[in-house]
C-alpha cells in the first residue's frame, strides 16, 4: 500500500529513510523511487553518523538520482526533523551544509513536495525505504 494522495500520472514517487545504529553510530540510507511501472531501490552505508544526518542524506541522495526537473515529484519522509528543516522554516543549527545543499537541489524542481508519512505503519514505500536503510547498516 502506498500513500493515497492524488497526483498526476507522470509523478515521480519517492520514499526515503535514514537509520543509525546508535545515535551516533553506523548509518545507512534507503531510497525507493517509483515512476509509472519503473522502480529503483538505493541502499547505501554512510559511515558513522546521526539519525538526522542519515534522514537528510537519504533525501539528498534521492534528489540527486533524478534527471528530470520538469516532472512532479512527491517525496515522502517519516522524519519530522527533515520535514521541519526543509519545509517549515526551522533553522538548522547543525548540518547546515547538508541542509543548504538539499535546499539548492529542491530549487531545481518545478513541482516538488516533501510530505510527512507515518513510519512503521504498513505503508509499502516507507517500509521498503526503512528496510533498505537498515540493510545498508548491516552491509558495512
Amino acid at each position: 500500500m502506498y500513500e493515497k494522495d492524488k497526483f498526476p500520472e507522470n509523478t515521480i514517487i519517492i520514499y526515503t529513510d535514514g537509520a543509525s545504529s546508535g545515535n551516533p553510530g553506523p548509518g545507512g540510507i534507503g531510497v525507493f523511487l517509483k515512476f509509472r511501472e519503473h522502480e529503483k531501490e538505493i541502499s547505501e552505508s554512510i559511515g558513522h553518523t546521526t539519525n538526522n544526518i542519515a534522514e537528510l542524506t537519504a533525501i539528498q541522495r534521492a534528489l540527486l538520482e533524478l534527471k528530470r526537473y520538469d516532472l512532479p515529484v512527491r517525496l515522502y519522509t517519516d522524519s519530522s526533523y527533515a520535514l521541519g528543516i526543509l519545509t517549515k522554516g526551522w533553522k538548522a543549527s547543525k548540518n547546515q551544509e547538508l541542509v543548504a545543499d538539499i535546499r539548492r537541489l529542491t530549487g531545481k524542481f518545478m513541482d516538488l513536495r516533501i510530505i510527512k508519512t507515518k513510519g512503521h505503519s504498513g505503508i509499502e514505500g516507507n517500509e521498503r525505504a526503512d528496510k533498505l536503510a537498515t540493510q545498508a547498516i548491516k552491509k558495512k
